[in-house]
């Protein structure tokens, strides 16, 4: 019974070997297969459909959700999307192949753009998805084009840039009004506060009218007011 069982584990044993030995060899043919087969996809060429120049099929720009066979290549790629970035905006990048209209997405513009367009398409992009956050608050400064998230309507309406420090009123969307609150703001432009100061003048007027004459020395305009006394007066 011993000799039987070590006679089995040894013929276990030399299956298993002989398994991984088949194992590796199919690993090696099939990583070999893999090889020649990107090398025979790198030796076929296509003319690009805009420049004509001849291309390697491997090196050709593809989209992942097109049907159809790259057929444009590297150079003018880039110089696709740089016109359609100026001529449509940054969310209607298409793909230039005739009659296809799939949209490159963030990943495919930043294989097969430019650094710098890609730069713009990420900013514009960021941009749009900040402005769907409703307390993000874009700078108002000159040359800053820095922003963050800001709470606080009214009980806290100063928004103060972390990068360069400029101030913005965020009730009123615009700088900052120095020396003047929110409410002191609204009261100034809505042209009240100059309707009560030329309202309060002419009541002064009035009044004045009312309690003062004119003195009637020649050349002379000054007001005068008697309330009491005898009647002769001496305008000084």
């Amino acid at each position: 019974m011993t000799l039987q069982r070590a006679e089995y584990e040894s013929a276990a044993h030399g299956l298993l070997l002989q398994e991984a030995s088949h194992r590796e060899d199919h690993d090696y043919a099939l990583a070999l297969n893999m090889q020649q087969e990107g090398q025979e996809l790198q030796a076929v060429t296509r003319n690009c459909v805009v420049c004509g120049d001849d291309t390697p099929i491997s090196e050709l720009p593809a989209l992942l959700d097109c049907n159809h066979e790259p057929r444009t290549c590297s150079n003018c790629y880039q110089n696709w999307i740089s016109s359609e970035f100026n001529s449509k905006g940054w969310k209607r990048i298409a793909c230039p192949e005739s009659g296809c209209s799939v949209l490159l997405q963030h990943v495919e513009l930043q294989a097969y753009a430019t650094s710098e367009d890609f730069q713009k398409f990420d900013t514009l992009s960021a941009r749009e998805a900040m402005n769907d956050e409703p307390n993000f608050r874009w700078c108002r400064g000159p040359s800053c084009t820095s922003g963050q998230i800001h709470y606080g309507g009214r009980s806290d309406p100063i928004f103060t840039c972390s990068e360069c420090g400029f101030k913005v009123c965020v009730v009123h969307d615009g700088t900052w009004h120095q020396g003047e609150t929110c409410e002191e703001y609204d009261y100034r432009v809505s042209g009240r506060k100059e309707q009560d100061q030329r309202s309060q003048e002419q009541a002064s007027q009035r009044l004045l009218e009312k309690l003062t004459k004119k003195c009637p020395g020649e050349g002379c305009n000054w007001n005068i007011e008697k309330n009491d006394g005898c009647d002769h007066m001496t305008c000084e």
